[in-house]
């Protein structure tokens, strides 16, 4: 039986020009448990007019935790216009976890993350998790945007690669020409996986984005001889 509890908007805080970032506490504050990758149903109520909206978002907070912390564009959706006038203190109602990309630890002891957009939420909860736990971690991430401005908690990247050594590399595929942007421009290939992961086929992959970006990045794996059994996708929006 799927139990729906709810749960208080604690915060809300702009990461991008178009995505948020969304802390609900539970009312209760009882604590869930989940594996790093799992997601959560949020639903919306309108108790004046009966309607009833929900959505699936990846977790991106660490587990255990009264909280949960999701990304999300507010794309003026049917539920994301919700979102985008919503205040601390409204009550939203969740169910979790679930899904079956869940990050094991015990897969390998060197690991490559393929993130796109938003997608990075599942690896920002992979990575919060080992970070918590001192874990230590031969980490790899290759993470796709359309513009730089775009670059979600960009600060925290760069504090985890300083901190725990885990190699972050961002391409841009909209890049503005003569803009300041000297990073790796253009969608990720096995090209440039190679340049960046030489020992690609050593790795457990975790990939998450959009429908099109999962299915390249795992053609481009397979390509490159990794086994298919060592990819881990899930994907997200039509």
């Amino acid at each position: 039986m799927i139990i729906k509890r709810p749960y208080v908007l604690k915060t809300i805080r702009k990461v991008t020009p178009l995505v948020s970032s969304f802390v609900f506490k539970a009312q209760d504050n009882t604590a869930i448990d989940f594996v790093p990758g799992m997601f959560a149903m949020l639903e919306y109520r309108d108790h004046a007019t009966g309607e009833s909206i929900s959505r699936a978002f990846s977790i991106a907070n660490p587990p255990p935790s009264n909280e949960l912390e999701f990304l999300i564009s507010l794309i003026h959706g049917r539920f994301t216009s919700k979102l985008d006038t919503a205040k601390a203190g409204d009550v939203y109602y969740v169910s979790a976890p679930y899904g079956q990309f869940k990050f094991d630890i015990k897969s390998g002891s060197k690991f490559l993350f393929l993130a796109g957009g938003t997608g990075i939420a599942p690896f920002l909860s992979m990575l919060r998790m080992i970070d918590k736990n001192n874990i230590g971690i031969d980490c790899r991430m290759l993470y796709s945007v359309r513009y730089p401005e775009e670059i979600i908690n960009k600060d925290e990247l760069e504090e985890m690669q300083q901190r725990m050594g885990v190699k972050t590399v961002v391409t841009v595929t909209r890049a503005q020409e003569g803009g300041e942007w000297s990073g790796e421009k253009g969608h990720a290939d096995s090209a440039m996986i190679l340049r960046h992961v030489s020992d690609v086929r050593e790795r457990s992959s975790y990939i998450c984005g959009p429908p099109a970006f999962v299915k390249a990045l795992k053609d481009a794996l397979v390509s490159l001889g990794v086994d298919e059994k060592s990819i881990h996708a899930e994907m997200w929006g039509e």
